[in-house]
């Protein structure tokens, strides 16, 4: 039992050596003190040669014993003897009376410090020894003084037995005091870990020998387990960096399931392979250091994964410089997805899935533009509508599958016919129309509209059937200069002049007439 006794006592010492590391200081200042007590007492009995002979070697070898040892069961049992000491001295320089006795209650009371009741027992040895010893010295004759009377078998019983209840207080008082010592510690501990972020599964070696007679050190220890479990069902990835030696302290699992696992005890943030470019952490802690909230909320960064895919993320992070050492918290999100679904939606909502041009939402926008830019700047343009010709006979005679076909055809053609800044739509069914930017008269426009129409006309080979048909088509141009207002107005001038082409007999290009009164932008119109 005493052997356990000890190897508990042995695995408690490491935590409580900040504890008694003070303490040891505060006993060599103590041993000071009463060293000045007993110089103070020498004049009384004329007792100098006993405070140098036994009051400075003492001093001297708790100074020692405190710079060398700092922390040590041995200066610990000194400290207790070496109070003991200084209460014989202070006894023989009383002459043995009743109050110099006194101080050994008082001395091993401030040994509580220790929280150790191996110190208390030393100290209460050794009393008891000085006790024996000089006191049947005493009796023989020998100048030193343990009582005052020579009843020495009966004075040493006495105080031994009195003495005894205030020792096993004491004791039983270290006792406890070491635990909560050894509790207090223990969670500072598990504070300081759960701070720098190691939320580990594994328990420390100091945290293994914790009981459940501990409740503090049983609550911070579930506090803990709440936050690694918090973390680790967390769905966005994260990360707890220590920024003096920039390694990943922490990751969730769902850091390495987006990211891949990492060794996060030595695994470098700046250097990590995770960055698609190696700059990327440097420019962040550049950003943050800055940042009035020491956080920077989901932007976005290319990351890669631990196979070298590439990944588009959301990344914010927090820096937490009120702890020591200074910590950051890295989430990231992985957006590839969402962002190619973003795409996806936005290009569905902008462009004809048949044709892959832009749809009539996209064609508003640019009409709009181009009218402002006339009304504003003088820009000119002009708008062609095209209605194919033919068209019916073949989705008729060889199918809609063919119809589609022919379709995309059309749709490629006049990507390729057009300048880059006009721009193509489909406006629906066999309809399309191409707005012409920076187009300075009619006349060029229709050049423009009878190309199309020339590219349009050649035959069209299809894959499904393995044969060949031609479509044509009829174009209604409207320049800016023929008067249109709004861009519905626009609209219609192009569509009459294709109604006029269809009247006319296919095929070929009709214009809206110019308006003269409206052939100058607004900008320019006099008052």
């Amino acid at each position: 039992m005493i052997g356990r006794l000890l190897a508990v006592e042995a695995v408690h010492d490491g935590l409580l050596r900040p504890y008694r590391v003070r303490a040891d200081r505060i006993m060599v200042g103590m041993n000071l003190f009463l060293l000045l007590v007993c110089a103070a007492l020498a004049p009384m009995r004329s007792t100098y040669g006993a405070v140098v002979a036994v009051g400075l070697p003492t001093v001297a070898l708790a100074w020692v014993l405190a710079r060398t040892r700092p922390g040590q069961l041995l200066t610990r049992l000194f400290m207790g003897c070496a109070f003991m000491v200084f209460t014989g001295l202070i006894i023989h320089q009383s002459g043995g009376e009743i109050e110099g006795h006194f101080a050994a209650f008082g001395l091993i009371a401030v040994l509580l410090y220790y929280r150790d009741w191996r110190t208390i027992i030393a100290a209460t040895v050794f009393i008891y020894l000085h006790h024996l010893v000089l006191g049947y010295a005493q009796t023989l004759g020998v100048p030193v003084y343990v009582f005052y009377d020579d009843r020495f078998w009966f004075r040493f019983v006495v105080h031994v037995a009195y003495f005894l209840p205030f020792i096993a207080t004491m004791a039983y008082l270290s006792v406890w005091l070491r635990r909560e010592g050894y509790e207090a510690m223990h969670v500072i501990a598990l504070a300081q870990h759960i701070v720098q972020g190691n939320l580990v599964e594994e328990a420390a070696p100091s945290e293994r020998t914790a009981g459940p007679e501990m409740p503090l050190v049983a609550a911070v220890r579930l506090m803990k387990t709440r936050l690694l479990d918090l973390l680790r069902v967390m769905p966005v990835a994260a990360a707890v960096v220590r920024i003096d030696t920039g390694t990943i302290v922490s990751v969730n699992e769902a850091w390495e399931r987006s990211i891949g696992p990492l060794d996060a005890r030595h695994e470098s943030i700046d250097t990590s392979p995770i960055w698609a470019d190696p700059d990327t952490w440097t420019t962040l802690m550049a950003r943050i250091r800055v940042a009035s909230e020491k956080l920077i909320n989901k932007t976005e960064v290319m990351l890669r994964k631990n196979d070298g895919t590439p990944i588009l993320c959301e990344l914010s992070l927090v820096l937490h410089e009120d702890v020591t050492p200074v910590m950051a918290i890295l989430t990231v999100e992985d957006i590839t997805l969402r962002r190619k679904a973003e795409e996806t939606m936005q290009r569905l909502a902008f462009t004809d899935a048949l044709t892959d041009l832009p749809n009539r939402p996209s064609l508003q926008i640019a009409l709009d533009a181009a009218l402002l830019a006339w009304q504003q700047q003088g820009t000119p343009g002009a708008l062609i509508v095209l209605d194919l010709d033919g068209f019916k006979p073949v989705n008729d005679t060889h199918g809609h599958d063919a119809g589609d076909e022919v379709l995309r055809v059309v749709g490629a053609r006049l990507r390729q016919v057009n300048r880059s800044a006009d721009l193509p739509a489909r406006l629906g069914g066999d309809e399309f129309c191409v707005v012409l930017h920076d187009c300075a008269t009619l006349d060029d426009a229709a050049a423009i509209a009878q190309r199309i129409i020339d590219a349009l006309a050649r035959p069209i080979r299809l894959a499904g059937i393995d044969s060949q048909v031609s479509v044509g088509a009829s174009a209604g141009v409207a320049h800016l200069s023929g008067g249109a207002q709004t861009v519905a107005h626009w609209l219609k001038q192009a569509d009459e002049a294709l109604y006029a082409a269809k009247h006319a007999g296919r095929n070929r290009v009709a214009v809206a007439p110019p308006a003269p009164s409206l052939a100058e932008p607004a900008h320019a119109r006099k008052p």
